[in-house]
């Protein structure tokens, strides 16, 4: 405190020299770079030969440390007192991509004076391509692609470290902004893509999101970006990769995976103070969330996200964050939070990326949940129209043939639904057991009702990670056996349903199942319904047989699933019979099997 107080009666002027003297006399004796830089900083100047220099190694450590600001004002005094263009250019990018780890919306400060050094040939390849991701992300597609045309003329002479640049943005644009991929020349075959281990797992990263999502996912991917992932940490170039496998993961369908570094990630956001990797760290949580099914979750990373990040800061990825949110308000019933973001204005350019597709699943969701049909369907038809378009029209990423065979079947047009869904079937393979049970919860619906249970059985079964999608199968299930004359199974399937349902506070659906449903013992406690003290329990194999028969399961299907024969399930239900003092499996106890149901 003495220091500034003494400081403070200095004349700005001769307080200025002194820090200007301070710096030469630190610089002379080997001080550090921030030491120097401090100085430099109170003189004002930088005008030693050294000067420039030094600022730059000062901003270089303060982002190794997650000192953005400080970063920020070294860089700033180092561009104003540096004479040379092609440097000033080098440094004014450096300048956006740390501003970008706090607000990507001020990056538009620094694209028109780095557009203008494009034009007179002071940016590198390597630093057109940060003011590429720049103007892309702000939807100025139309500068974005007079740097592409640089680019490509530029193909031919680029150095090692934008020859990996331009390796790791073709598959991000492939994904990201699709409309752009083939603007973007493939550099030369014969020259090495990537030189460093950083950017190599940039580049697997991207290539693996890429993949998943033009053409499906694979152990192997997963595998591999787990490995990634393991190798990575927050500093000043990983966020692509991070982001890039993370997604990988969740629209590959390995959303527990991707919850579990997502979380350590977000953590690590918020220890180096980057609020805009912790909104885009958010984003990506919100999703895995919705994923999962748990819609609380979801609303509340979504709503994490734009606090750390403004709306007006996401620019054309505005999408990742309001979608989800959108998504799981309209499962909850919270339409006012759904209104409330389609209210806010996007940028039109949001439909040219992938986040477009997103937002209109979104509010073709929202538009279906209050009845306006035809509106849903014309956005559900738009975004498969662009993902067939991109070519990333994989169940894992958007089902839109899902909802939109939903639509159709409200409309009255069961036949074009039925079309839609079993062609989204055969797209699916063994892994997208997800996109598969979604998909087949609408094909029961438009197939006869006494086949409806054994297809709605199916897809409860395989949609154990997404429990609001196992609670809308669960819901289907219990009208279809009360359309068929079963209220017992009704009443069992019913409690299982409202169970899930109040868990993940989806309050349509909990509107949907009939209060009655489920008889008298509907409200009494599980416990109530275990033996007397002192009488035998069920084992561990006559809880699972006794929990697929109280789901209606005949004999040889509970064989073919526990893979045991159809005599062991005979001879196990006559031990539950006698135990649980019941005559059929009609009579089972529902509330006793509930817990261990909801995980079969």
């Amino acid at each position: 405190m003495a220091r500034e107080a003494v400081l403070a009666e200095i004349a700005d002027a001769e307080r200025r020299e002194l820090h200007g003297r301070a710096a030469v006399l630190a610089h002379d004796g080997g001080a550090s770079s921030q030491v120097v830089g401090d100085q430099l900083l109170g003189a004002g100047r930088a005008d030693e030969p050294w000067g420039v220099a030094v600022l730059e190694d000062a901003a270089r450590q303060a982002l190794r440390e997650g000192r953005v600001d400080a970063a920020m004002s070294y860089l700033r005094l180092a561009w104003q007192n540096c004479s040379d263009e092609q440097r000033r250019a080098k440094i004014m990018t450096t300048m956006l991509r740390a501003a970008w780890r706090i607000n990507p919306g001020s990056s538009t400060t620094y694209l028109p004076e780095l557009t203008a050094a494009l034009r007179r040939g002071h940016l590198r390849s390597g630093d057109a391509l940060a003011l590429t991701k720049a103007l892309l992300w702000n939807g100025q597609f139309t500068d974005a692609k007079d740097v592409f045309e640089h680019l490509n003329a530029a193909t031919g002479d680029l150095d090692q470290e934008s020859r990996s640049e331009l390796a790791i943005a073709r598959p991000l644009l492939r994904v990201t902004y699709p409309s752009f991929f083939d603007v973007l020349r493939q550099p030369p075959a014969h020259l090495p893509a990537v030189s460093t281990v950083a950017s190599g797992h940039r580049l697997e990263a991207a290539s693996a999101l890429a993949t998943v999502l033009t053409h499906g996912p694979s152990e192997k991917i997963a595998a591999a970006v787990g490995r990634i992932l393991h190798n990575s940490r927050l500093d000043e170039m990983s966020l692509d990769t991070v982001e890039s496998a993370l997604l990988a993961l969740t629209y590959g369908g390995w959303c527990d995976q991707a919850a579990s570094w997502c979380a350590m990630f977000v953590e690590e956001a918020v220890t180096r103070r980057a609020p805009s990797r912790l909104a885009r760290l958010s984003a990506i949580s919100a999703e895995i969330s919705l994923r999962l099914g748990d819609l609380p979750a979801a609303v509340r990373h979504a709503q994490l996200a734009l606090n750390a990040m403004p709306a007006s800061s996401w620019g054309v990825a505005v999408g990742a964050a309001v979608a989800p949110m959108m998504i799981a308000a309209t499962a909850m019933g919270r339409y006012d939070l759904v209104r409330e973001q389609l209210d806010q204005p996007v940028p039109e350019e949001m439909f040219q990326t992938r986040h477009g597709l997103h937002y209109l699943q979104a509010r073709g969701r929202y538009s279906m949940a209050i009845g306006q049909l035809p509106l849903a369907l014309r956005d559900f038809q738009r975004c498969g129209e662009l993902a067939a378009r991109w070519h990333l029209d994989v169940p894992g990423l958007v089902a839109w043939r899902v909802d939109a065979a939903e639509a159709l079947l409200r409309l009255g047009r069961p036949d074009e639904a039925h079309s839609l869904v079993e062609d989204q079937l055969n797209r699916c393979g063994k892994n997208n057991a997800r996109a598969w049970s979604m998909a087949m919860r609408v094909f029961a619906a438009t197939s006869q009702l006494r086949h409806r249970p054994m297809f709605l059985r199916q897809a409860v079964d395989l949609q154990s990670g997404d429990e609001y999608e196992q609670a809308r199968a669960l819901v289907d299930l219990t009208e279809a056996y009360q359309s068929l004359g079963e209220q017992r199974r009704a009443g069992m399937i019913a409690r299982r349903a409202r169970a899930l349902a109040e868990k993940i506070e989806a309050g349509p659906l909990l509107q949907a199942l009939k209060p009655e449903l489920g008889g008298d013992d509907a409200e009494m406690p599980a416990q109530s319904l275990n033996p007397a003290p002192g009488t035998a329990t069920l084992s561990e194999a006559e809880r699972r047989v006794a929990v697929l028969a109280a789901d209606g399961y005949t004999n040889r299907e509970i064989s073919k699933k526990l893979f045991i024969t159809v005599s062991t399930v005979e001879q196990h239900l006559t031990r539950i019979y006698r135990k649980l003092n019941v005559t059929r499996r009609t009579d089972l106890p529902a509330h006793y099997l509930l817990d261990h149901a909801i995980s079969a």
